[in-house]
């Protein structure tokens, strides 16, 4: 629903100013890149500015080693954007900014590395796989973006290709839901809480990477 009060706004601004929309030119693209498959509608408001909202999904995972844990992290990126185009002098490159409605998190699941048990407690290292660290990473909802880029067809109708660079401003990870789960339930001993915390600050520093997000992307438009 927020994704699509963005867009709606946005269009509702286009069309409150039909004296600065004298080219009328409609864009729809579809796109890939870093922040994962996505689609598009752009619309012109003058020779020099087209005002884009989209919408775009990446899926993946990928191992990391955290203060003796072994996770499994598994960002999923779901997100919106309200972009406005600046093109310099008419021309195919353009200057980029605007706001995502950003639903991008990373689900953790660790356990910890059974080769630094104590020689003593190797008897016990199978009862490792019984105990596990899970939880969410989130980041601000709201996430400013500046970039530039290139667009082959841009005041003309037909197909067109474009390709944009930039960062997106998403904020410090903030970790959220971290349990520890065993055979015999959540732990909630002093000792276990402790450890949380100290692995709720260790994966947000090893994720502080993600809050400048960079964003790359190719697209194939069609301009009617």
């Amino acid at each position: 629903m927020k994704i699509q009060t963005l867009l709606i706004c946005g269009f509702l601004m286009i069309y409150s100013q039909n004296g600065h929309a004298g080219q009328g030119d409609i864009n729809l693209a579809v796109k890939g890149g870093t922040l994962g498959i996505g689609a598009e509608v752009g619309i012109g408001l003058s020779d020099d500015l087209v005002l884009r909202g989209g919408v775009n999904y990446l899926k993946f995972d990928f191992d990391s080693t955290i203060d003796q844990i072994d996770y499994n992290m598994e960002p999923e990126f779901k997100n919106g954007s309200l972009l406005l185009d600046f093109h310099p002098f008419s021309g195919a490159f353009r200057l980029t900014g605007g706001l995502y409605l950003n639903g991008n998190e990373i689900n953790v699941d660790g356990t910890y590395r059974k080769d630094l048990i104590p020689a003593a407690y190797q008897q016990y290292s199978n009862l490792t796989d019984l105990a596990r660290v899970k939880g969410t990473v989130d980041f601000n909802s709201v996430a400013p973006f500046i970039g530039l880029g290139w667009k082959s067809n841009h005041g003309q109708k037909g197909w067109g290709i474009a390709f944009d660079a930039g960062i997106l401003f998403q904020g410090e990870p903030q970790v959220s839901e971290l349990t520890v789960e065993t055979a015999f339930g959540h732990a909630s001993h002093p000792e276990a809480i402790r450890f949380l915390e100290e692995q709720r600050q260790a994966i947000e520093d090893d994720l502080d990477q993600f809050k400048y997000y960079p964003v790359a992307s190719l697209t194939l438009s069609y301009t009617f």
